[in-house]
């Protein structure tokens, strides 16, 4: 959920330290990606990356019930 004021809202139930060696996309996100990549010319995990990296001070959790 994205609201208006540039805060990504990320509404969660639990938490997990679970590590990540990859991902499933939405496939509006790939086209994003892929579309970033041939702007750039960057790796995909680079430009997530750097996206995430970036993104993070602009996250609000929220827990819900």
């Amino acid at each position: 959920m994205k609201t208006s004021n540039n805060t990504i809202v990320l509404e969660t139930k639990f938490s997990t330290d679970r590590s990540i060696g990859a991902v499933w996309l939405t496939p509006e996100a790939e086209l994003i990606l892929r579309r970033l990549r041939a702007q750039t010319g960057l790796p995909y995990k680079q430009i997530v990356s750097e996206i995430i990296i970036q993104a993070e001070p602009n996250i609000e959790i929220r827990e819900v019930e």
